[in-house]
This record gives structure tokens, C-alpha cells and sequence, in this order.
């Protein structure tokens, strides 16, 4: 390869990353699993995070007896 082929590859890899932390993010996912999944197979897991749902975060202490 040459120098200009393993820069694309950073690039592309560096993209991979900001991409799928910034949508981990807004999914309420782990972003460290999902930047390190970016920079290994960046196109891979563009699209299998743009293909996810948001995790849903309830509320913990939700009283719902608000009667007694």
C-alpha cells in the first residue's frame, strides 16, 4: 500500500469513530465499545448503529403509589 491509501484508512477509521460515539451517545449506548468498534470496521458499525433503537433509561425511583 501506499502512504496515500493508509491515509484515507486513518481518516476513514478517525470518521468511524466520531460518527458511532456521537450516535452511541444519542441512543444511550456505550460509547467506548462502539468507538472502538468504529476505528476496527468503520463502515460495519456506521450502519449497524444507524440500524439500532435508543436504549430507554427509566427513571429508578418512580413512586407509583402516589396515594399512600
Amino acid at each position: 500500500m501506499n502512504e496515500g491509501a493508509i491515509f484515507l484508512q486513518l481518516i476513514l477509521r478517525i470518521i468511524g469513530v466520531l460518527v458511532c460515539v456521537n450516535k452511541a451517545k444519542e441512543l444511550n449506548r456505550d460509547t467506548g465499545g462502539w468507538g472502538f468498534f468504529g476505528f476496527v470496521l468503520p463502515i460495519i458499525a456506521m450502519i449497524w448503529i444507524y440500524c439500532l433503537k435508543p436504549v430507554m433509561k427509566w427513571d429508578e425511583n418512580v413512586n407509583i403509589r402516589k396515594n399512600e
